[in-house]
């Protein structure tokens, strides 16, 4: 799965020029996957872009706004743009400030109905651990939870 995340990351930023770097960040704000988030700390942005997206979701409860689609964040050089990803997470990425918006808007979108499919998929604990599931070989529940038997 983080395969296609990532491979789906690259297409992104080769479609689009502008984007200087990509992010796909779960709501507790732990990073997914990610590209080109040279001289940022990955566990920091994760953790902003999902602060960012929670402080937006409770502004917009507050004027009755209806559900929070996207964020828009823009600085004299560069702009944050945060497209939720479903009920996943969100899709955060950096582009100069004066990039042409709609078509990095229109591609960004995409790309998120395209991670919330793979995201939202359920997954195989081989994909998780790798092909060798021998570390499990004899584990039972109440050895995760420590309990005697």
């Amino acid at each position: 799965m983080n395969q296609q995340v990532e491979s789906l990351l690259k297409q992104l930023a080769k479609r689009n020029p502008q984007i200087k770097a990509v992010a796909v960040v779960n709501y507790e704000g732990i990073l997914i996957a990610a590209l080109s988030l040279r001289g940022a700390n990955e566990s920091s942005f994760g953790a902003m872009a999902a602060a960012l997206l929670g402080l937006g979701e409770q502004a917009l409860k507050e004027i009755q706004g209806g559900n929070l689609r996207e964020i828009y964040v823009r600085g004299e050089d560069m702009m944050l743009i945060i497209v939720g990803i479903g009920d996943v997470g969100v899709i955060a990425i950096t582009v100069d400030a004066d990039a042409p918006l709609g078509v990095v808007l229109m591609e960004v979108r995409r790309s998120a109905k395209a991670l919330s499919k793979i995201l939202s998929q359920k997954q195989d604990l081989a994909d998780i651990l790798g092909s060798d599931l021998s570390l499990l070989e004899g584990f039972s529940f109440k050895d995760i939870i420590g309990e005697e038997e």
